[in-house]
């Protein structure tokens, strides 16, 4: 049953909400001020690779709590223009509330709100997420804020540390949802392990490297697939246990968002291959 929240009560039950998300964290408010308190919880929500959606109208963001979101791994941050909303809700429960995620609004203002839960108020709660979904695909993915005096260039350089943090994001994120079933890791670099078969890990630094824990395992595969590998698009070096892996020497992309797209979809492009050669012969390793 729907409960209504005062502003005490709206500040605990969103805060609630971010610590109790198992899957999935929804943030909808105009205003990307947040307090140090929402921000450490984002931030824990992020490293229990929790997907969060953060749906944002006005930049109000100073440049730390930028940099500590947009470094975040499991995010997706929307921007929409006229954005007056404020919800927030994890995979069971919601507040629709007159509370901004704006530290002001949490210390000052006079809010109320409504508390519902998937199981007891469904139709209001698929209703809200129809609305939002709505809202999302009227939006602007952002991998960045932009200053007025700035726009969102494709073409715009980026230097080449802010570009790998980019990529590996970008990467980790398609990961996830190419290959689901596998338990995918992203601290210093990319990793993925029993890919596609135990015993076999994949690794996404500045190259990609295919790891074969066994000796016996890793000459099979060099013996029998080497002339499968040596056939795709890339360069293909076979060193002890490993096969670390890298474009064509004809491959080239800018350093700028398009530049990144170009340079994530090779990435996938050769994970995919690795895959597929190891999956349709893993019976020589048995």
């Amino acid at each position: 049953m729907a409960k209504f929240l005062t502003t005490t009560g709206n500040s605990y039950h969103i805060e609630d909400i971010i610590i109790n998300a198992k899957k999935s964290l929804t943030l909808v408010t105009p205003f990307l001020k947040l307090s140090k308190n929402l921000i450490e919880r984002i931030s824990d929500a992020d490293k229990k690779d929790i997907h969060i959606t953060l749906i944002y109208g006005k930049s109000e963001l100073d440049s730390e709590q930028h940099k500590i979101l947009f470094s975040l791994k499991n995010i997706d941050i929307y921007y929409f223009y006229n954005l007056h909303a404020k919800c927030y809700h994890n995979e069971n429960s919601m507040i629709i509330t007159s509370m901004n995620l704006y530290e002001f609004s949490e210390k000052n203002n006079r809010e109320m709100g409504i508390l519902i839960h998937k199981d007891t108020d469904y139709e209001i709660f698929n209703d809200s997420l129809i609305e939002i979904e709505s809202i999302i695909n009227n939006s602007e993915l952002k991998l960045k804020l932009f200053n007025e005096n700035k726009s969102n260039d494709n073409s715009k350089e980026i230097d080449y540390e802010e570009f790998e943090e980019l990529r590996y994001k970008k990467v980790f994120k398609n990961l996830k949802d190419l290959f689901d079933d596998y338990k995918i890791t992203y601290n210093d670099f990319i990793e993925i392990k029993n890919f596609p078969i135990p015993g076999i890990n994949l690794e996404v630094k500045h190259r990609i490297n295919v790891i074969i824990e066994n000796y016996d395992a890793y000459y099979k595969i060099m013996s029998e697939l080497k002339g499968n590998f040596n056939n795709l698009l890339g360069r293909y070096y076979w060193n002890r246990n490993e096969i670390n892996i890298y474009p064509e020497r004809e491959f080239f992309h800018e350093y700028n968002l398009k530049g990144l797209d170009i340079s994530v979809e090779k990435d996938l492009s050769i994970i995919k291959s690795v895959y597929n050669i190891l999956q349709e012969n893993h019976h020589i390793l048995k």
